[in-house]
């Protein structure tokens, strides 16, 4: 069934139905003003008013475009520095036992154990004691 249909039938139906038949217009949602990207720019002393960072009010000619545009030869030097940048700040200076420990944690995908020295456990007896006391034991 159309949309003429329909209204057709509805007005048969209930005669002081009222049906728009435009398209409502969409109201302009407003942007609360915190919610917008200004900057403040000062024209003199004591003037200062902000502008819409992101509108734009005049548009952008082909001349313009081409000179803000940057060649591919200047977009692989900017990167090449960005990564000698980024090798630079993670070099690390690692010794022979880090690497054979970080290679062993990659080949077995767990954390390597590591082996805790077994301490003497000390107690309040010295050695001059236990014989004494094996002594009586064993003249008993």
């Amino acid at each position: 069934m159309s949309a003429a249909l329909v209204r057709k039938s509805l007005e048969i139906v209930d005669p002081e139905l009222k049906i728009f038949k435009g398209k409502k217009k969409k109201k302009e949602v407003e942007v609360p003003q915190n919610f917008k990207v200004t900057k403040k720019i000062s024209h003199s002393k004591n003037k200062v008013s902000q502008v819409n960072v992101l509108q734009q009010n005049r548009k952008l000619t082909v001349a313009e475009a081409k000179k803000s545009k940057r060649s591919e030869d200047q977009i692989l030097k900017e990167n090449l520095r960005k990564l000698k940048a980024i090798r630079e700040s993670c070099k690390l200076n690692l010794n022979k036992n880090i690497v054979e420990k970080i290679i062993e944690r990659a080949v077995t995908k767990r954390p390597v154990k590591i082996k805790k020295k077994s301490k003497e456990k000390k107690t309040a007896f010295t050695e001059e004691d236990f014989a004494k006391f094996e002594e009586e034991f064993i003249d008993n």
